[in-house]
């Protein structure tokens, strides 16, 4: 067909299908032209030669789901937004209603920014990359128009001006992708899925993710448009927050607990304490500091446009948060959050229960969380109030917390042969289903501020959700449980709820929290009278779970035996009269432990994931944009050497045989020297707490470090302090 000699089977399948399709391929040796209709294609795309589209069939019409407009704070105008701010906060009136001056607020701010800050025209029919630029634009512009100019009259100097735009085009498009690409790499971490990396990588190379929601099937039938998808959706979030979702004992439960603090749930009238008095200009200047970039909510306002508010702007909102502050009520546009559904990775796509709500809330709203969860946590720290064990969400703490402790216990209960029975705990939709009027009673008995506790009471209740499909939204619903979603304050309030789970636990069981991760663990010789010990504990805290609105799931709540021992199949432990199930390894704040602790399934649960990594690597080292050798070790530390690092102060003692298999080469320090100088860093954490965090004491010495041959933390850390003359340092306490 091309004059060649050779006929292949591309060449065989293209004829037969002309053939079939009755098409006719002009093609006498004439040189393509740029006249007749010929050249369908503006542009070569820089290529030496013409492309031929081949268009085969009829095009699938597909209804197109219109996403919402975004600010393109890169081309905004700060100074002209500053200042038609400072204009519109002349006409806020501060003795208006506190709904009335949000709205004048908001409707300055966003007059600003509608004539300072340019828009996103939401085209779906183009391919966008995420390392696109303005200078890639440009560039392409330049050369296009060099291009046209050589159509139109044939020279040499104008071919030399069309290959040097296009040679600035290469250049451009190259670093803008090294410079996207490491961008992406510094974001990127131990918890990032492989998934993520992958999508990232394929959209490098023009292949965009398509978000469209497929039809959703529901009890009224199926859900075609936008707006019945919204429907659907919406109506399955305020579901999960339903009060039927209790059973009628826990109904009657939570009454009793109500009808025994019935001045825990009214306001409360300030006293002037120190708690109570009005923020400041440095209080909400340094909470929007540690802003982060995040989606808007419904009012469109982003932490970008406050961080360039004029004083004038600044002053207003400060008012406007010292009003909040003072009466104790919550502008009605603060308790609306616009619900973007996200599919649950290998779930059914077609049910609205697999999709998981993000919430988006007026960050005005999340700015004076900020400030509150600032001054409560401060106060709360300060007086002692919170659970010696729960290390979730609080300064100077994290999950090795935990993770030492529980490794510590059975460490020295394998040189005393002795067993260790832990109960790893999980709370069914423990933020779906906070109890609002429990909560305020445990600010109640935490003597929490006037003020503090009149906000939250009032952030509670009234607050709305409605689902964003696209452009189209749902109608709005009242959810009466938990907290909201994405909310900068609810992590706190979690913490306040649970805060006494094993209050009642008997002295003698070790127990630990990382938010609602809850483990209790008992040891001993004898494993009956462990599994006895540990059942009343359990008990405990399902009596606790009725009073307080919390349901504990059998089916995800585990039993495990670290022991050399045979146990036998019928020691049960039981869970709301159901037996809970037993397993040989348990992943804990994300550290597998095994029944004999030597770290073989976590070790293998990370090479497994690094192999996944590796793969992406080799991927990447075929691409330009990532061949370098500095962005192939940037994606090492993120998703490979982040993960090793993590838990090693706990696994760190594995034999050497199992460590072996994680080290590499990779032009860094050894993985035996970085895990030694964690475990030090670690060590010298620990020493910079008071007595009140519960995983120092794994680093007193006892008489079980001289009987175990294999060393625990504790034993380890203060070896390699004394190694590296950091033992005898004086660390002030935090």
């Amino acid at each position: 067909m091309w004059g060649g000699s050779h006929t292949d089977p591309n060449g065989s399948v293209i004829e037969d299908l002309m053939e079939e399709r009755e098409l006719v391929c002009l093609n006498d040796g004439r040189g393509t032209r740029s006249e007749p209709m010929d050249i369908r294609a503006d542009t070569t795309l820089g290529s030496d030669h013409y492309p031929i589209i081949c268009s085969v069939g009829e095009r699938v019409k597909v209804t197109p789901s219109n996403g919402v407009n975004k600010w393109l704070f890169h081309r905004a105008d700060w100074i002209k937004f500053q200042v038609l701010c400072e204009e519109a906060m002349v006409y806020v009136n501060e003795f208006d209603s506190i709904s009335c001056m949000n709205n004048q607020l908001t409707e300055g701010i966003i007059g600003a920014a509608q004539r300072s800050i340019p828009m996103s025209k939401n085209k779906h029919d183009r391919v966008l990359v995420p390392w696109w630029t303005d200078e890639c634009r440009q560039a392409i512009k330049t050369r296009n128009r060099a291009f046209r100019l050589l159509n139109r009259t044939l020279s040499m100097q104008n071919l030399i001006q069309y290959r040097r735009a296009q040679a600035v085009v290469r250049r451009t498009i190259k670093q803008a992708k090294k410079a996207s690409w490491r961008g992406f790499c510094s974001k990127i971490g131990r918890t990032t899925p492989v998934g993520q990396v992958w999508g990232m990588v394929k959209r490098m190379g023009g292949d965009r993710r398509q978000w469209d929601y497929p039809v959703l099937t529901t009890e009224e039938g199926a859900a075609v448009s936008d707006k019945e998808k919204a429907e659907a959706m919406v109506k399955n979030f305020a579901k999960v927050h339903s009060s039927e979702n209790l059973s009628e004992t826990a109904k009657g439960r939570i009454e009793q607990t109500k009808m025994q603090y019935p001045e825990a749930l009214v306001r409360k009238v300030s006293t002037g304490e120190e708690m109570d008095s009005l923020f400041t200009m440095e209080e909400m200047l340094r909470a929007l500091k540690d802003t982060k970039s995040t989606a808007p909510g419904k009012d469109q306002i982003c932490y970008v446009m406050l961080k360039h508010l004029g004083k004038g702007a600044l002053m207003k909102l400060l008012c406007l948060m010292n009003r909040v502050w003072i009466q104790g009520e919550l502008p009605c546009a603060w308790k609306e959050a616009v619900i973007v559904p996200i599919r649950k990775p290998g779930k059914d796509p077609s049910k609205p229960a697999n999709y998981r709500p993000i919430a988006l809330t007026s960050n005005l709203c999340k700015l004076m969380e900020r400030m509150i969860t600032e001054r409560l946590s401060f106060d709360l720290e300060k007086r002692g109030l919170l659970a010696g064990f729960q290390s979730g969400f609080r300064k100077a703490r994290n999950t090795c917390d935990a993770v030492v402790r529980l490794e510590n216990v059975v460490r020295k209960a394998e040189a005393n042969k002795e067993s260790v029975l832990a109960v790893f705990f999980d709370i069914e939709k423990a933020y779906d289903m906070l109890w609002r009027e429990g909560l305020l009673i445990k600010l109640h008995q935490l003597g929490v501020g006037a003020r503090a506790f009149n906000w939250v009471r009032d952030f509670l209740v009234g607050r709305k959700i409605q689902v964003r499909v696209g452009s189209a939204f749902s109608d709005q619903y009242e959810v009466h449980n938990g907290t909201p979603q994405g909310s900068a304050i609810s992590p706190l309030l979690f913490i306040i709820m649970i805060n006494d789970v094993f209050s009642a636990v008997p002295e003698g069981v070790g127990r630990s929290l990382f938010a609602d991760d809850g483990a209790l663990w008992k040891r001993g010789k004898n494993i009956h009278y462990l599994v006895n010990k540990v059942q009343d504990a359990i008990d405990y805290v399902v009596e606790w779970g009725l009073d307080w609105g919390f349901r504990f799931s059998v089916e995800k709540t585990k039993v495990m035996f670290f022991t050399r021992r045979k146990v036998s199949e019928a020691l049960k432990l039981k869970l709301y009269g159901e037996d809970i199930e037993r397993v040989n390894a348990f992943k804990f704040l994300g550290v597998v432990f095994d029944s004999r602790l030597t770290w073989k399934a976590h070790i293998d649960k990370i090479e497994a994931k690094s192999k996944h990594v590796i793969n992406v690597m080799r991927c990447v080292a075929g691409r330009e944009w990532g061949a370098s050798c500095a962005a192939l070790k940037k994606l090492y530390q993120a998703l490979i050497r982040s993960v090793f690092d993590y838990g090693c102060v706990a696994y760190g003692s594995a034999a050497p045989s199992l460590l072996k298999r994680l080290d590499v080469e990779m032009g860094e320090m050894p993985l035996d020297l970085r895990r030694r100088q964690i475990a030090v860093n670690y060590w010298i954490h620990l020493g910079s707490h008071s007595e009140k965090l519960c995983a120092k004491d794994v680093l007193v010495d006892c008489w079980e470090n001289e009987k175990n041959q294999r060393d625990h933390f504790g034993k380890a850390g203060n070896r390699l302090a004394k190694e590296c003359c950091v033992f005898e340092l004086r660390i002030c306490p935090s």
